[in-house]
Order: structure tokens, then C-alpha cells, then sequence
């Protein structure tokens, strides 16, 4: 064992080619291979400052690769003393998508380094040491400061945010403390598909909002401070909050929550609204769950259930919803009691929109070409109830239906604009291709 982390402390040591503080940055890795190979692009810590007792988590992208990627991360202290924050490298992930490294364990006072790797999903990585293989790294410094309520505001807290639409609103961040408040906030942002980075208004204020241009995931980060602090005359800020947000083009509530107490554990009910009825009519039933653990057993809707372990309004589930058949039909997060609202595409009423479709016969299931005058509309994806039958396709181009249908057959053809979002749908009778 002190073998081993001899020669992971080495391997580490060798590769502080550059190190920087560790904050929200676009990330220069350290050192670079082709271009056919992951770098990361973006490397950005929690919260700051990082106080004694706090854990700290890490996330990165490589979104310039084009492909699934997987990380492996370290981190060190003055010592020189090495913990794994991985277990050996991740699962694979889009390069493209926000990875969120596991939390450190409680840090003490003094300062910090952080190594993080990346390779190519599955493959051995093009530069190697004795602890393993990478196509390319990443190295932080972190400084773990004492606990000052007169001189620091403690950020560690969970944030509020509320996103509807293309709206963020960042309402502040639970437990907040230290210097006196009231607390102020400045938003800015990365879309994580990109990597370009976005301000929001100018100024800080008590609840800012952003609103983005397009649908996506983005790393929201919030600037903190207070007129109490001594930064505060030179525009500086005391700390900041990182979170992940997801905006869509609208927002629709899709069911209602409740949570109340019980003898045994907690009874909670979850029931449909008008809106969510239109975007599910075939939902009838539904089950909490967290994580893989079942909270509850799968219930009518509309109908109270025990939840157990107990939960209390606030906490954080996902709401499972099934067709009659107990199909699955959509998983959505949502906190316990609150509105209940969550971001979907928006609502469509089968029937309005006038599509026609052709069809074939192929060796595999059977081949569909639909076309329509909706306005807005450039693509289309062939359902029958639950069952998707085909991808997404640009209109007027042919594509395969499986498992197949004949002419005669009647099918959902929903439609769809160049960003994905759903503009019409319609029961088409398939006709045959000439």
C-alpha cells in the first residue's frame, strides 16, 4: 500500500506542468495530443470560498471532442498526500455533457491541488505513468481558509434557483452566512454544448434572473456579496455558487404534488393537470422513487399513497409515471409539495396539424416519408401510443419504421422545429408509396 501511493504521488507530481486557481475557467490542459482526442474545456468548483469542514465537487466537460469521454480525478494536499476522488475512470459520458466528479471528503486548513484526466470512452488513452493512461489532464489549486464570520460569506449552502422556460431565477442560497446581509448576487453563464460564456444584467440584486437565447443545459454561476464587505466599494465579490440549470422553450405543469406526515413514514399524492393530461393522456398511474430506491408502490393517480422512508415537503424525488399497462411513460424530478411545475416541450392538441405520410416495405420494418405545410415546421418522428417507431427526421425525407407498418395503418406523426421543439401532431392514416 505506501508502494502504491509513493508512486501515485510521483505520477501526479510529474504531471503539474501548469496550475492554476481553481475556479469556474474555460481550461487550458495541461498538455495536449491530437486533436482527434478529448481536452478538457471546462473545469469549475461548487461553491467558494472553500471553508474548514466543507467538501468540494468538481465538474468538467471536453466539449470541443466529438464523442463519449470518461475522467479520472486526484486530489492532493501540502503533504503531498494523494486521495482518488474516482474509482478508476468513469462511466463513459458525452464529451459534450457536464460531468459531476464525486465530492471530497471534508477538507482542513491549507492548500490544494486537483489533477483530473480524460480519455476516450473505452480506449486506452494516448500518454501514460505509473498510475495509468490519459489523453490529456487538468490541474487546480484549491485554498481551504479558516471560518471568519466578520471577513467571509459561507457559500455551501444549497442554491435556490427557479427555471421556467428560458428563465433562470436565482433566489439565493440556503444557510447562508458570515458577514452580514443582506446578500446580493451577479449571474453569469456557460453553455456547456459551446463553451461560450454569457452575462446576465449588469449589477447585483437579491433575486436576479437570466434569460437565454436557446434552449440547453448551462452552468449558472452566481457572484455573492454584501454591502457589509470590504470588496464591496471595488466591485469585487466575497464568493460564488455553481449550479447546473436546464432551460427549455416553455413550461408547463404537468401534475401537482402533496406531502403530509404519518404514523408510518409519510402520505403523499400526485395529480394530473389539464395540461398534463394533454401531454399524457395515456398516464394513469405513478411511483416515487430516489436514486434506485422506491419510495412508494405504484398507485392510481390522484390517489394517496405511503411514501417510506419519510420525505417532507422540499425534498427532492422523481416522479415516475405509467399508461394502465404499468409502460413507463415519463421520469420527472421535482421537489415534494411545491408547484409541481417542471420545463417540457410544449403542449400539443393531437389533430392539429395536417401531415400526410407514405409508406413501404423493407427488409427492416418498413420505410415512411411524411410531409406537412404546419408552419415552423422542418422535422417529424413516428409513434404509435408509448412506442417511438422512428427517429427524427427532416420533413419530405424517408426513414425507417420499426417495427414496421403497413398502408391502411394508423399512426402519430408529431412534428417538430429546427430546435427540437414540438410544434403539431396529427393521427395519419399511412398510405402506400408509389
Amino acid at each position: 500500500m505506501i508502494k502504491i501511493k509513493k508512486i501515485l504521488s510521483m505520477s501526479l507530481v510529474a504531471l503539474f506542468v501548469t496550475v492554476g486557481s481553481l475556479t469556474n475557467v474555460t481550461a487550458n490542459a495541461a498538455t495536449t495530443t491530437a486533436a482527434a482526442t478529448p481536452v478538457i474545456n471546462y473545469t469549475g468548483i461548487e461553491h467558494s470560498p472553500l471553508v474548514v469542514g466543507d467538501t468540494e465537487t468538481f465538474t468538467v466537460t471536453s466539449a470541443k471532442y466529438s464523442g463519449d469521454v470518461q475522467y479520472r480525478a486526484f486530489i492532493g494536499n501540502e503533504a503531498g498526500k494523494w486521495t482518488e476522488l474516482t474509482t478508476g475512470y468513469t462511466a463513459a459520458v458525452s464529451s459534450k455533457t457536464p460531468y459531476v466528479l464525486p465530492a471530497s471528503k471534508a477538507l482542513t486548513l491549507g492548500k490544494y491541488k486537483v489533477s483530473i484526466w480524460v480519455k476516450a470512452a473505452g480506449k486506452t488513452g494516448v500518454k501514460s505513468n505509473a498510475t495509468g493512461n490519459f489523453d490529456s489532464f487538468y490541474v487546480g489549486a484549491l485554498n481551504c481558509v479558516s471560518k471568519d464570520d466578520n471577513n467571509r460569506v459561507y457559500t455551501n449552502g444549497a442554491p435556490d434557483v427557479a427555471v421556467t422556460g428560458l428563465t433562470a431565477k436565482f433566489n439565493g442560497i440556503n444557510n447562508i452566512g458570515g458577514i452580514t446581509g443582506p446578500y446580493l448576487y451577479q449571474l453569469f453563464a456557460m453553455n456547456t454544448a459551446t463553451g461560450v460564456w454569457s452575462n446576465g444584467p449588469a449589477g447585483y440584486s437579491a433575486t436576479p434572473s437570466m434569460t437565454f437565447d436557446a434552449p440547453g443545459t448551462y452552468m449558472l454561476i452566481a457572484h455573492v456579496n454584501t454591502e457589509k464587505s470590504t470588496t464591496w466599494a471595488k466591485k469585487g465579490f466575497e464568493g460564488y455558487k455553481t449550479v447546473m440549470i436546464k432551460v427549455t422553450n416553455s413550461s408547463t405543469t404537468v401534475f401537482d404534488t402533496t406531502i403530509k406526515a404519518a404514523q408510518f413514514g409519510a402520505v403523499g399524492n400526485v395529480t394530473m393537470t389539464a395540461d398534463g393530461i394533454k401531454a399524457f393522456p395515456k398516464a394513469t398511474q405513478y411511483q416515487l422513487v430516489t436514486g434506485t430506491s422506491n419510495l412508494t408502490k405504484v398507485s392510481a393517480l390522484g390517489t394517496a399513497t405511503t411514501v417510506f422512508p419519510l420525505k417532507v415537503a422540499g425534498d427532492a424525488v422523481t416522479v415516475k409515471l405509467f399508461d394502465a399497462s404499468n409502460n413507463l411513460l415519463k421520469s420527472i424530478d421535482v421537489k415534494l409539495g411545491q408547484s409541481g411545475t417542471i420545463d417540457v416541450a410544449p403542449v400539443v392538441t393531437p389533430g392539429t396539424a395536417t401531415i400526410s405520410a407514405t409508406v413501404k416495405a423493407a427488409q427492416f420494418g418498413s420505410v415512411v416519408t411524411a410531409n406537412s405545410s404546419q408552419a415552423g415546421a422542418t422535422q417529424y418522428q413516428v409513434s404509435d401510443g408509448a412506442s417511438m417507431l422512428s427517429k427524427i427526421a427532416p420533413l419530405g425525407t424517408a426513414t425507417t419504421l420499426f417495427p414496421g407498418r403497413e398502408a391502411g395503418k394508423t399512426v402519430t406523426i408529431k412534428l417538430f422545429d429546427a430546435n427540437g421543439t414540438a410544434v403539431g401532431s396529427s393521427d395519419v392514416v399511412l398510405t402506400a408509396a408509389k
